[in-house]
Parts: structure tokens; C-alpha cells; sequence
């Protein structure tokens, strides 16, 4: 099932982030870019149950700020705009020409595939 706002526990998962998202206690639809796919059950968890327990501990709150900033985003061109410098947001190359990557922190990254405003195979990984 794709991952908006409009859902209760993605929701959850934004509302520290973004409380304009939020109309007398009922969450307004807000989300630009849909997440179709993940591929890491940690963030997975984390977008269905607001849960970071299968995540690498430190890495929450940052985690959390990147895909906030991915699904409010209205494109990825607003989004490699508005992020900030140290997201280090980029194209991969290679055998991944498709795939984009967000820093989260030293060798973590977020990468997934855009197509058409959608995010598919959201990923988090240590590539290098």
C-alpha cells in the first residue's frame, strides 16, 4: 500500500515535523510525493507503525527528517533545492543510474527510484 500522509500512521510518523498537515485532529491530504515500495522493513516500520526498533539507533530522528522532506516534496528537483547542503543529494551511476541517494549519516544513505513523482525500492543501506 502506498505511504501518504492521509494514512493515520504515516501520519503519526510526520506530525512532529509538519503540523500544518493537520485540520482539527483529522489529517489533511498533503502528500506530493507517494513511497509505492520499500525495500528495508526497518523503514518500513517505520512509516506504517511509527516504530524505529528495527532501525540503527542514532539514526531516527535523521531518517525521519529525510522522508518528511521526500513525501512534502513536490518533485525531487524541489526537493534537491529546499534540502539541506549536508543531505547530499545525488544520482547514482553505474549499474544504479536510476536510483537517487539522501545521506543520513557516515556511510548510510536513503536511495530509491523516482518515476513520475513516486518513490519506489526505498531503501536504506550502507553502500560504500
Amino acid at each position: 500500500m502506498p505511504h501518504c500522509l492521509n494514512r493515520r500512521t504515516t501520519m503519526a510518523l510526520i506530525v512532529g515535523e509538519v503540523g500544518a498537515c493537520i485540520l482539527s485532529g483529522i489529517a489533511v491530504q498533503c502528500c506530493l510525493m507517494e513511497i509505492l515500495s520499500v525495500r528495508h522493513q526497518g523503514l518500513q516500520e517505520l512509516l506504517e507503525r511509527n516504530s524505529s526498533r528495527l532501525l540503527k539507533q542514532g539514526l531516527a530522528s535523521r531518517i525521519r527528517n529525510v522522508l518528511t522532506a521526500l513525501v512534502l516534496a513536490e518533485s525531487l528537483e524541489d526537493l534537491r533545492t529546499q534540502a539541506l547542503p549536508g543531505w547530499r543529494i545525488h544520482k547514482l551511476s553505474g549499474d544504479r543510474e536510476d536510483d537517487w541517494s539522501i545521506l543520513v549519516s557516515g556511510n548510510w544513505r536513503i536511495t530509491f527510484e523516482e518515476n513520475d513523482g513516486t518513490i519506489e525500492r526505498l531503501n536504506l543501506e550502507d553502500y560504500h
